[in-house]
């Protein structure tokens, strides 16, 4: 979490930090991997039948657990990872119950006739999968990461995760979330059923892994990092004065960090291809 800062002391390092920025971005532009953006596509099967109800949307910042303790807003790493990537929606209401059979047929899926299709026990163990009405296609070189929602979870439920190489696979794929243990577990038209995140397929191409004492490999970040825990501990004990401030600005546009995940445009309905 992000500690409090006196606003009436100056920041004496703002030049350092400005010119750090300056530095890591220029690193990041030189080894940028792959070198095409990404452009990432949701190729329509059906519209009507088993494919109504579905969408897509950008990831949004909050998660309702975090608004009822608004300082968790504070964590910039979580508010990042929440935006990073898209959505898929759950199209319509879902109810599963478990029996503990590994068989399929120990899952009862109960959804409107009109799902049944791709909306089943397909797997069996427990296993609810749901098959969305899309091939998603990203640029060469772009692979995509299937999670279930950043910093959200289901009771007794949890998604299963892979990664995709849409890049150049002409199949689709499916969410699938498993049922720990025998029970019920609902699913809510419009619920958040996976996060699709991008990832660049060469990440670990010719990459190298080490560990070595943060003294001698960076002796200078070394010294940032103590500083920042000294002054952490000292700050440890103080009471929370940005709390209520916090909450009042939670609905101010901008107010959090954003991530810029563009919508997902029906091209088809504006002419576009």
């Amino acid at each position: 979490m992000i500690d409090n800062e006196d606003p009436g002391q100056p920041e004496p390092t703002t030049e350092a930090l400005e010119a750090r920025i300056a530095e890591l971005e220029r690193l990041l532009a030189e080894a940028q991997q792959p070198e095409k953006p990404l452009e990432f596509k949701a190729l329509r099967l059906i519209e009507d039948r088993w494919g109504a109800g579905w969408a897509l949307r950008p990831s949004p910042a909050k998660r309702h657990w975090m608004s009822q303790e608004p300082l968790a807003y504070q964590c910039l790493p979580m508010v990042v990872a929440n935006q990073w990537g898209w959505q898929v929606l759950c199209p319509i209401d879902v109810r599963a119950t478990w029996n503990g059979s590994r068989d399929r047929s120990g899952l009862e899926i109960e959804v409107d006739p009109s799902h049944m299709l791709t909306i089943k026990s397909q797997f069996g163990n427990g296993i609810v999968t749901f098959s969305p009405p899309w091939l998603f296609r990203t640029s060469p070189g772009w692979d995509l990461y299937l999670k279930g929602p950043s910093n959200r979870w289901k009771a007794n439920c949890f998604a299963l995760d892979g990664v995709i190489e849409t890049w150049w696979l002409n199949y689709t794929f499916t969410i699938n979330w498993k049922i720990v243990e025998p029970g019920t577990v609902f699913f809510s038209k419009g619920e958040s059923l996976g996060q699709l995140i991008p990832v660049p397929h060469a990440t670990f191409k010719n990459s190298v892994a080490s560990e070595t004492p943060i003294g001698l490999a960076e002796p200078e970040a070394a010294a940032e990092l103590m500083r920042w825990r000294d002054e952490r501990r000292k700050r440890a004990n103080e009471p929370v004065r940005t709390h209520s401030l916090y909450r009042k600005a939670e609905n101010i546009e901008d107010h959090l960090v954003k991530v810029n995940v563009p919508d997902v445009i029906p091209t088809w309905k504006t002419g576009e291809s």
